[in-house]
């Protein structure tokens, strides 16, 4: 049901303490925020750390805030000038909202932070009014195995306890995520779907009988940037059978007897995303099993609404979902390049794994949706 915008209505803050040069999905969870908050009704505004070179972001989002330097290293002193400069910045914005609007609901939404920028949120709404001031924070990172993890349960607590009953609230965008923490940070957690996702028609060149295989995003380690270079520093005698995609910082390049490999600008727009997600058959997704144990990928979850193969590593969110479907023959072992080729090969030709997948295609168009996402937010807010 879409309301109709009134001054009453909830107004929802995006807080952004570092939007990372546009890498990954920051920008495109907002702009989904953005689109739920039409659906339902409510107000949205985006406040950011300006940095450079940053690709062109909707023109309501507003870069009064100074976050980012918290994650750079520096000394003692300086990081508390930093968190200082963060939490006046927050004040100044949210002073006016929350004194001129006082029947309105306030919601502050923080989704991608360190302790340090937690720790400026407290501070900022400190001698702030708070009847009508939620502040709502949603965990993707194992936090609670960090060595960090006793700082974030501290925050928890002075981040409810700074506001009325019913007004802090916790998310997190995977069920293992969330019933991990529940049990360390001893509050309940409410799973999101994740909604930057799209419906897109495939669009695979017929004339090209290579097996596009994506590496997307910026090269990480933890996203198994040794495995793809090992996949394209490989020769094999069927090389002509495959294209590997990846960005132009992994600094790989097609070697005699490999495969061919394509590069992309590290961040892509959204439209060239999409591009690639259109014409791709195999994502790949060699991720840490460690890192993405209990950890949703974004990328996977794209890959599996766009109808692509993904290929991942067993004991990891992505694996488990794919278990789901009875897909395990997409958990593979990374180790060995010319086995990794031959069973992408095998996969791609085969049609039992394309009807089970596009099973789980289906199940996720109903779950991982802007309607369903709107959906949880209002009735955190109920």
């Amino acid at each position: 049901m879409i309301n109709s915008q009134t001054k009453n209505n909830p107004l929802f803050i995006s807080l952004i303490p570092n939007l990372m040069g546009g890498e990954g999905h920051i920008i495109p969870y907002h702009q989904s925020i953005t689109k739920a908050m039409n659906i339902l009704g409510w107000h949205h505004e985006v406040i950011y750390s300006t940095e450079d070179n940053l690709p062109s972001l909707p023109s309501h989002w507003q870069g009064c805030v100074k976050g980012n330097q918290l994650e750079e290293k520096a000394n003692i002193f300086q990081t508390i000038k930093d968190v200082d400069l963060f939490a006046k910045t927050i004040k100044i914005f949210l002073e006016q909202r929350l004194i001129s609007n006082s029947n309105q609901p306030i919601i502050i939404f923080v989704e991608r932070f360190i302790h340090l920028q937690l720790f400026s949120l407290l501070l900022a709404i400190n001698n702030l009014p708070k009847d009508n001031l939620y502040i709502w924070v949603l965990y993707r990172h194992n936090f609670h195995q960090h060595k960090t993890k006793g700082i974030y349960k501290l925050l928890n607590k002075l981040l409810k306890k700074s506001v009325k009953k019913d007004h802090f609230h916790l998310f997190s965008d995977s069920e293992l995520l969330a019933n991990s923490m529940e049990k360390y940070f001893e509050e309940s957690f409410t799973v999101m779907p994740i909604p930057h996702t799209e419906f897109v028609d495939k669009n695979r060149d017929l004339e090209n009988n290579s097996i596009i295989c994506w590496w997307a995003g910026p090269p990480r380690e933890e996203k198994g940037w040794q495995v793809i270079r090992s996949l394209a520093d490989y020769p094999i005698k069927n090389g002509d059978n495959f294209v590997l995609v990846t960005a132009k910082s992994a600094d790989l390049i097609s070697i005699n007897g490999g495969v061919k490999v394509i590069t992309t600008d590290d961040n892509l727009s959204r439209l060239d995303y999409i591009h690639w997600l259109q014409k791709t058959d195999i994502m790949l997704i060699p991720y840490d099993a460690i890192a993405y144990q209990e950890r949703t990928s974004g990328v996977f979850t794209e890959a599996v609404m766009a109808g692509n193969i993904p290929l991942t590593t067993t004991n990891t969110w992505m694996a488990r979902e794919l278990l789901k479907f009875g897909l395990d023959n997409l958990i593979i072992s990374w180790e060995n390049p010319e086995s990794v080729w031959q069973h992408i090969e095998k996969v791609f030709h085969c049609q039992e794994t394309r009807c089970k997948l596009k099973k789980m295609q289906e199940s996720y168009r109903n779950i991982h949706n802007i309607h369903n996402f709107a959906h949880q937010f209002l009735i955190s807010l109920a």
